[in-house]
């Protein structure tokens, strides 16, 4: 007669819960609110630990949650890592909680998330953590539209990949790279940096992220004048988005496929994605991409002569615009203050074992 080996099958399940986060985050939270009843019936601190930051993932991925639930189960993992002095779920929990303050256009909390995750990650020589910091940091300026700071900041993961065994790290960070390449007009560099990205996607079941490199793709393909590729880079990344939970990228790539249509003089199919794009946006809830929903929808009742709509629609963008602008002089997040504290942390890389950072929340 055998016995029941408890501990295999709580790490049998984190292995399942941790393979369907961003295909299936309800299933990944019922199996780890299981897992955490199995561990705290054995008080096995690390399973639980390991569960809590699945919870926070998995809210991460669903965006239809109340507001402030993603939020609040990211600080929970993150002061229960610390608590039990789990290095490595500390350092995915608090880019897990700056990943949800960015989506909800909280940039400042998320700049001091990911500045207090680098501060910790220079100190103790995390490479995973430092290029987590670096990437979350380097999205920040691009929002800001300080595309030059972007590209920098994003640049500094590259040596530290040699150290990382995460091939998805790898791949968002040259999509990111792309990304600033593409908006300083360097599109050899930023077809560089996305066949970089297409050849690691072999090694990897699923990545989250290879919708958006047929995205920059077809941006790339827009800019040559090749519409038709440009759209079949869009469906596929549309497709691909379709069985993940990246809701922002199925986002911009709707809207990337309104203004194609558009260009078209197709403006019900126009309408159609920036209508799709608006209602997901507003689900995450991303305020930066239901203004540009907005602004895409205008334009496109415009070209269709519906002035009615497309005037409730620019008003719609300007208030969200202006309401964005306004939390970002409210929180002090500005370009100056980015450099200046990044500056700062330059002074930090070059001693990166003085002194000692307590994280706080």
């Amino acid at each position: 007669m055998g016995f029941y080996d408890l501990r295999a099958e709580i790490e049998q399940m984190l292995l399942i819960a941790r393979a369907l986060v961003y295909t299936d985050p309800a299933e990944t939270l019922r199996l780890a609110q299981f897992i955490t009843f199995r561990a705290q019936s054995i008080n096995d601190a690390r399973a639980e630990t390991q569960a809590a930051l699945l919870i926070a993932l998995a809210f991460r991925a669903t965006p239809s949650v109340a507001e402030g639930v993603r939020e609040h189960m990211a600080e929970v993992a993150t002061q229960l890592a610390r608590h039990n002095a789990d290095d490595e779920s500390w350092l995915a929990a608090i880019d897990c909680h700056a990943d949800v303050a960015y989506d909800i256009a909280n940039y400042a909390k998320a700049m001091d998330l990911w500045l207090q995750l680098l501060k910790r990650s220079l100190t103790q020589q995390w490479p995973e953590g430092m290029a987590r910091a670096y990437i979350g940091l380097g999205k920040l300026f691009f929002i800001s539209e300080d595309l030059a700071s972007s590209l920098a900041t994003h640049l500094k993961v590259a040596p530290l990949l040699t150290q990382i065994s995460d091939k998805n790290l790898h791949i968002c960070h040259h999509i990111n790279v792309a990304a600033a390449q593409l908006h300083l007009g360097h599109d050899a560099a930023a077809q560089s940096a996305l066949d970089r990205a297409q050849a690691l996607l072999i090694e990897l079941p699923f990545c989250e992220f290879e919708p958006e490199l047929h995205y920059y793709r077809a941006h790339l393909l827009r800019k040559a004048g090749h519409q038709d590729l440009a759209k079949r880079q869009l469906e596929r990344a549309l497709a691909l988005s379709a069985r993940s939970c990246n809701h922002w990228g199925k986002v911009v790539n709707m809207i990337a496929l309104g203004e194609l249509h558009l260009e078209q003089q197709q403006t019900h199919a126009s309408q159609y994605f920036m209508q799709q794009a608006l209602d997901t946006a507003t689900e995450i809830p991303a305020k930066y991409l239901v203004q540009l929903a907005h602004a895409g929808l205008a334009k496109s009742y415009a070209a269709s002569g519906q002035t009615d709509l497309e005037f409730t629609h620019w008003q719609q963008h300007f208030a969200i615009y202006e309401e964005i602008k306004s939390i970002n002089l409210r929180q002090q997040l500005s370009s100056d203050k980015l450099k200046a504290l990044l500056l700062q942390l330059e002074q930090l890389e070059t001693t990166p074992n003085s002194g000692n950072y307590n994280t706080h929340q």
